[in-house]
């Protein structure tokens, strides 16, 4: 793909724009003359400004001196700094000895080497010839598709989970081998057979060798399938020709269906320009499923109602799509998914079909979302500490605003009485009005809030913290009424720390996540009971004035200790019964 840079906004003139999709890096100064050309596909994109430090003077010359040629050009630094760079200047047939720092090539121990083998032992190891080195490297990964291959071929494995993985992955390599010989050009001597007559090779009609096109799967006796399987169907060329009417249109697609363990569903002529949708209508008798329930891929790509074989680049002839058959009806009509990219996406689950991008002017990956089905809004907060309203049923953004200078790390929000609470990074958590889009108050929390338990009826809102304490806080003054640290202590006693939490704020209980695996089960009190009669060593700010950083913890009841993973647990997720 290629991507022209149209405006920039504070950018300094002479500045370099580095930008890099997955593997491969492009650079270059402003303003950019020419678009970056990088490799499509699901890769994350990263663009660095690179400013520059120094420059020499106008009109320097290399001026050697000494027998060993050494010349010292001074830089002008752009703040000030006084910069050098020394350099050695070498004729090549000079026989000077180059210095230990200076790239040798291939030159064996104790050897000095001088001459034309020396200068081209430099020029392998120059940043020119590397940079070259890695540009082959990048159009020969292009050029096969190779990036995109070994990123499908694990979306397979882990989709299957093969009982033997190396196995399945040897299956494919073997398939890719062979549509590889199949679409690359053969060489000038395989044009001519033993007896000298020319044999016709077989062009190359795109650049892509591992993906299963029409012209591969025509023109070997590979299986029709992506997916190994016990009864997979190896049939030739010839006997999948026969298969289909003789009379089929030119243009049109001979298409396999197969599930994803490789047994045959159906085959049927595609016309070019029909529907994904009205495909699953046709196999909804094979597949002994309703249209809703089938999912159709193409070289682990899904494929959409809405779209056509063509609208994938798919060309005709012998064509070979998986199929998913999920029998169960989803209880739920919608979902909406967050990522990383900065966008959400609204998923109906009844056809497992995209319904909307929610798409912000400034993309931002989503960490915390909370939404009102029946009104179809939604409150997400983001990695640069934007909080925004969204309605799904348009798919616009309803109102914006900086909530936290770092990232929003969770949320919950009361919609009957349109109050949202926000925890962040920057250790701070901050409750806020939605009819009038204002802040309520701002609670002290001194580290970073992981996630809330919030009772909104009386008030009270407790916070898991990175540092391991859980804080409770009432909603209407915004004081801390007591932290809890029995958690922490347990993590503490077994020589780890507390990675993740889960808050049952009306029963006052919670679950504590360590980084070694175990799970801690321990109860708090009451605000109200240890404000009234604080153990000793306890305080609570909402009798005392002292800031929210000095309250001490308040100790509890002893913990329940058991072993659930033997790695650290990042998520957890609890189902409280009424106490």
């Amino acid at each position: 793909m290629e991507m022209t840079i149209l405006d920039y906004i504070g950018l300094p003139e002479g500045s370099i724009l580095s930008v890099r999709s997955g593997p491969t890096r492009r650079q270059s100064p402003l303003p950019c003359s020419a678009p970056f050309r990088l490799p499509a596909g699901p890769w994350p994109l990263r663009v660095d400004v690179l400013g520059l430090l120094g420059r020499t003077a106008p009109g320097a010359v290399l001026n050697p001196v000494g027998e060993e040629c050494l010349c010292k050009l001074p830089i002008e630094g752009k703040d000030g700094r006084k910069m050098s760079v020394t350099l050695q200047v070498c004729d090549t047939g000079s026989g000077i000895k180059r210095p230990k720092t200076c790239p040798v090539g291939q030159r064996g121990a104790g050897q000095e080497g001088n001459g034309q083998e020396e200068l081209e032992g430099v020029l392998a190891g120059s940043p020119v010839k590397r940079r070259d080195a890695e540009a082959d490297a990048r159009a020969y990964l292009d050029k096969h598709r190779l990036h995109e291959f070994m990123h499908t071929l694990f979306e397979l494995l882990l989709r299957e989970r093969p009982d033997d993985p190396y196995s399945f992955i040897a299956t494919r390599f073997r398939e890719a081998s062979a549509l590889e010989a199949q679409n690359t050009p053969l060489p000038v001597e395989a044009l001519l057979s033993k007896s000298g007559a020319a044999v016709v090779p077989t062009v190359s009609r795109s650049q892509v060798s591992t993906a299963p096109t029409s012209s591969a799967l025509s023109n070997t006796n590979l299986s029709l399938t992506l997916s190994p399987s016990r009864d997979l169907l190896n049939t030739s060329t010839s006997q999948a020709a026969a298969s289909f009417p003789e009379d089929a249109p030119e243009g049109a697609f001979k298409v396999t269906v197969t599930t994803m363990r490789g047994r045959g569903v159906a085959k049927m002529v595609v016309q070019p320009g029909e529907k994904v949708a009205s495909i699953k209508q046709r196999l909804e008798s094979a597949a002994r499923a309703p249209a809703s329930a089938l999912q159709l891929f193409w070289w682990a790509e899904i494929l959409p109602n809405d779209t056509t074989l063509e609208d994938h680049f798919v060309e005709p002839g012998f064509v070979a799509l998986n199929v998913i058959v999920c029998q169960r009806d989803p209880k739920e009509k919608f979902l909406l998914s967050g990522a990383s990219e900065g966008g959400m996406r609204l998923w109906n689950l009844s056809d497992a079909e995209k319904v909307r991008d929610l798409t912000p002017s400034s993309p931002s990956a989503i960490l915390a979302m909370s939404i009102n089905w029946p009104e179809m809004r939604v409150l997400n907060g983001n990695f640069d500490g934007q909080l925004q309203l969204w309605d799904l049923s348009s798919g616009s953004c309803l109102r914006s605003l900086e909530a936290h200078k770092e990232e929003v790390s969770c949320l919950e929000v009361d919609w009957a009485g349109q109050q949202a609470l926000t925890g962040s990074t920057d250790g701070s958590a901050k409750l806020w009005c939605l009819k009038d889009w204002k802040l309520i108050l701002s609670l002290a929390a001194g580290s970073t809030v992981r996630n809330f338990a919030v009772d909104w009826p009386s008030r009270r809102a407790c916070g898991g913290l990175q540092n391991g304490l859980v804080r409770c806080w009432d909603l209407d003054s915004g004081q801390v009424l007591n932290d809890f640290n029995r958690g922490d202590l347990a993590a503490k006693e077994k020589g780890s720390a507390v990675c993740g939490m889960a808050i049952d704020c009306k029963g006052r209980r919670a679950v504590s996540g360590m980084e070694d695996g175990h799970l801690a089960y321990w109860h708090f009190e009451p605000p109200e009971s240890s404000v009234a009669a604080a153990p000793v060593g306890a305080s609570s700010s909402s009798s005392s004035s002292k800031p929210a950083e000095a309250a001490q913890p308040v100790p509890c009841s002893g913990a329940k200790i058991l072993l659930a993973h033997y790695s650290a647990l990042r998520t957890i997720q609890a189902q409280w019964r009424e106490r």
